[in-house]
């Protein structure tokens, strides 16, 4: 038993020695504590890291620890997104589309999901199915929905993605649905960063 807990203790301890600054700031986001993730982020992203511009963009953009400031969220995102961070990218293009910027919005879409994202995959199949900021396509919103419907991490984005999928399939021939299919088969991540 004396054996189990000092292996059990010196594991814990490994594995805090690990965790730096912004595994910290993600924790105590997720904890609530947003003064100590905006003390941990904020000399990170003014240093020009991406993960913790982000994770700043985050608490201005629902004024978590900070005032809200959505202008301030949106530089903050911008500057991860430019440096090619997918999550950055994905909630640069999800204010955009709040704000009814629809092109701009698929755009930086497009490069999250390029690079694997799930949301932004599904966000971006969307705007091809419903044409907003782009031609509707539905041959582009079934690859998008197929390759997130693999990819996607958590059950309730890989059911959205299924039933997109689904949807466009109503839309298409038997031969733009084997052209979608092959698409999705054939597409690899691009890695930005």
């Amino acid at each position: 038993m004396r054996l189990l807990l000092v292996t059990v203790f010196a594991l814990a301890l490994a594995a805090a020695a690990q965790a730096g600054p912004l595994q910290d700031a993600q924790a105590a986001y997720d904890r609530g504590k947003y003064a100590v993730a905006l003390d941990l982020w904020q000399p990170l992203a003014e240093q020009g890291d991406p993960e913790a511009q982000t994770g700043l963009g985050n608490l201005y953009l629902g004024g978590y620890g900070v005032a809200r400031d959505e202008a301030a969220a949106m530089a903050w995102f911008a500057k991860a997104a430019k440096q090619g961070h997918a999550n950055g990218q994905l909630s640069l293009g999800s204010l955009y589309y709040a704000r009814k910027e629809y092109a701009t919005a698929a755009s930086w879409y497009r490069r999250a999901a390029e690079q694997g994202n799930a949301v932004a995959e599904i966000r971006l199949a969307r705007q091809y199915a419903e044409g907003t900021g782009l031609p509707r396509d539905d041959v582009q919103a079934y690859k998008w929905f197929s390759i997130a419907a693999v990819r996607a991490a958590d059950s309730y984005a890989r059911t959205n993605a299924a039933k997109g999928r689904e949807t466009a399939a109503t839309k298409l021939t038997p031969a733009q649905v084997g052209e979608a299919e092959r698409l999705a088969r054939e597409w690899k991540p691009k890695m930005e960063r």
